[in-house]
């Protein structure tokens, strides 16, 4: 859940050199390169520059298109088109733009707006009309001044026993959030934000329960609060929910210095072994990876063109008035990048991290700029046993080593780390990390009625007999006295723009087949578990709207038809499950915003600009909005083409008191791993071998 917004951002330069630095030494180096870096760029997916951010600002103010009430925001690099990048020479010339979002707040209208740096001029002004940009500061700010201005707000706290003797945001705790789905409320020219109230004014942590049936829907265009729900609900109680109170404050450790790393940082790309990738950092995915390729052999070998995480999602299951609406679009309405936050060496990552501070925009200050510190990291982690091979007194062994970058986001009441993985095999793999605190809500029974009724055991046959909730407790679990756990589902989806040796792939699905035994042959008698491999080659995008499925082993394998390898098998990576959910959406949701949960693999050519499987401005998503993965995936070929894999990670949370007050961590992972890319185990060399 996200219920935060901070200040949207552009993509950063990361300048400089680093190898085998020490954590804290990197940190200063990085962010002295990029503070000293020339203005012009090197590359056409190099992060906006200071130079350029003070630039778009400059010519934003001059084009006299926006009111003083203008709210620019969600400014990033407009990246060039693919064959631009592809044609690219050193030192050639290529095209400079940049994104912005401008939500005016004089004429209630927002924009899409496209700022081109090399001629100083708006190259593009779109007027989204009923459609808006994600949230930001200036929304927060203006919400939580109408608030205190609204005397009815004050007065329904007020007789739900808080005390107030001023402005409510100076006693009572707001949490801030997108509109979420409601259709009960009228759209228009209005830009909604939704207005929740913590029970606990005593508590460091932010995140005690909300007072139940209460709340405000706020229009920031207007300035007013256009509905409060003031309902009979459960009654508030203090419970152990303030986890910074629980073993006392202690002073941030100082900064560790450990052994260097292998990793080079060169001008915004990372080299460590035989990988090589580029990097970026926008506001709404945050880390994005470009040109990651692998060398065999002395040979650079394409990969992946793109890879980000494309979408997050987190929705709740409890249908009451409080809680149908929360259905929160994390990436789209709070940006990923936006809410990311600093890590330190020693603590959220190993004390050999080499972290990088990107350069984020910032409207509030004169160049429209700010260092964001310690956002990115790149470390090195043991990966256990890399190849093992025993036979009598003699072993054959290599230890593994894995490549770890990543960035860690603080969406409210959860903490997610999004990680990729670079391992000595040539494979990879992408890790969600979720930790954070449930959400909560005071209900007024007691206990688990449910648990009751369980402690009846089996049927009196012995016989299965399943039961269900139906008390406070419906959609949850009890976590403490009066206070229940909500159930709710977290989506992520990855967007992989692979490149297997070139632009031009296919993907073929396998599962595993039974050969019955008559079918084995002859000498195939009794054993009863014989099988084989099915592959099956997809033709268009509709078609590659795929499911996970542990019964049949099934995986996918991306691959280039025309660069073909040992016995003819061509080159590719197969994407490999691990651990993976359900939809909890119904079918009317499948067209929508929401449509990427009800596949975890889908395949669409590649397109300019198609970067997000919700679109680019899902908040206000309509019946006819058709921005989404489920319309990108129609009845194009996908065979021998440019495509781009999306590949979608779910997690089912049934609390368990366990969960409370703060959860342990928990991962969702999927692997890449190479099929035919090469000739042979491309690691032989990291093995020595043993005598006893």
């Amino acid at each position: 859940m996200s219920l935060v917004a901070s200040i949207r951002s552009a993509m950063l330069p990361i300048l400089g050199r680093v190898r085998g630095l020490v954590a804290a030494a990197s940190v200063a180096l990085v962010c002295l390169a990029a503070a000293g870096a020339p203005a012009a760029p090197l590359h056409p997916l190099e992060p906006l520059g200071a130079d350029e951010l003070a630039a778009v600002r400059s010519i934003l103010a001059k084009s006299g298109r926006f009111s003083a009430r203008t709210d620019f925001s969600w400014v990033q690099l407009d990246e060039p088109p693919k064959t631009v990048v592809g044609a690219f020479k050193p030192g050639a010339d290529f095209p400079r733009r940049a994104y912005v979002a401008a939500v005016d707040f004089d004429s209630k209208k927002s924009y899409d707006v496209i700022v081109d740096l090399k001629t100083g001029q708006i190259a593009a002004l779109t007027d989204l009309g009923d459609m808006e940009p994600g949230i930001s500061d200036h929304d927060t700010e203006v919400a939580r001044a109408t608030v205190d201005a609204d005397e009815a707000v004050k007065a329904a706290l007020l007789r739900r026993g808080l005390t107030i003797p001023g402005k409510v945001s100076d006693r009572v705790i707001m949490q801030f959030a997108a509109i979420g789905r409601d259709p009960g409320l009228e759209r228009g020219h209005n830009r909604l934000i939704r207005v929740l109230f913590a029970s606990d004014q005593d508590s460091v942590n932010e995140f005690s329960p909300f007072l139940d049936g209460m709340m405000a829907v706020v229009d920031v265009f207007a300035g007013r609060v256009v509905k409060l729900i003031d309902e009979a609900a459960a009654p508030s109680r203090k419970v152990p929910h303030d986890i910074f109170r629980l073993g006392g404050r202690r002073p941030q450790p100082p900064p560790s210095r450990r052994a260097a790393t292998g990793v080079t940082v060169a001008h915004n790309t990372i080299s460590w072994r035989q990988w090589t990738l580029r990097l970026g950092f926008n506001l709404r995915e945050g880390l994005v990876l470009y040109q990651v390729a692998f060398s065999d052999a002395g040979r650079p070998r394409p990969i992946l063109y793109r890879a980000a995480v494309a979408d997050v999602i987190t929705a709740y299951g409890d249908p009451s008035a409080s809680w149908s609406w929360m259905e929160l679009l994390d990436e789209g309405a709070f940006g990923l990048g936006a809410s990311s936050i600093d890590v330190r060496p020693g603590r959220e990552v190993p004390a050999s991290a080499v972290v990088v501070s990107p350069v984020m925009p910032d409207p509030a200050k004169a160049r429209f700029s700010a260092v964001s510190r310690n956002r990115i990291y790149a470390y090195e982690r043991d990966g256990g046993n890399l190849m093992h091979y025993r036979q009598g007194d003699l072993t054959f062994h290599a230890r593994a080593t894995e490549l770890v970058i990543g960035f860690m986001s603080s969406l409210g009441n959860y903490v997610y780390a999004f990680n990729w993985i670079f391992r000595q095999d040539g494979s990879f793999a992408f890790e969600a990390d979720l930790g954070g605190e449930i959400l909560t809500k005071f209900v007024r029974a007691e206990d688990c009625g449910v648990c009751r009724a369980m402690a009846q055991g089996p049927g009196p046959g012995g016989e299965p007999r399943t039961y269900g909730p139906d008390g406070d407790d419906r959609f949850g679990t009890f976590v403490h006295p009066g206070l229940v756990g909500l159930n709710h589902q977290h989506w992520f989806n990855l967007r992989l723009d692979f490149d297997v040796d070139g632009t031009r792939n296919a993907v073929a699905e396998t599962n595993l087949k039974r050969v019955e035994e008559g079918a084995a042959g002859a000498g195939a008698r009794g054993a009863d578990r014989f099988f084989t491999a099915a592959h099956t080659v997809f033709g268009r995008a509709r078609d590659a709207r795929r499911d996970v499925s542990d019964e049949s082993a099934r995986s996918w394998t991306i691959y280039n038809p025309s660069s073909l390898g040992v016995g003819g098998r061509p080159a590719g990576y197969a994407v490999v499950p691990g651990h993976n959910g359900s939809t909890a959406f119904g079918e009317s949701r499948e067209q929508g915003p929401a449509g990427y949960t009800f596949h975890h693999l889908w395949v669409t050519p590649y397109r300019d600009g198609q970067l997000y499987p919700v679109g680019a401005h899902p908040s206000r998503a309509g019946s006819g909005y058709a921005d989404t993965l489920f319309h990108y995936a129609d009845d194009e070929p996908i065979y021998d083409r440019d495509i781009v894999v999306w590949y979608s990670l779910g997690e089912t949370h049934f609390p368990r008191p366990e969960d409370y007050p703060v959860m342990s961590n928990t991962t969702l992972s999927v692997d890449f791993r190479p099929d035919g890319f090469f000739a042979r185990n491309p690691v032989l060399d990291a093995a020595k071998v043993y005598d006893k």
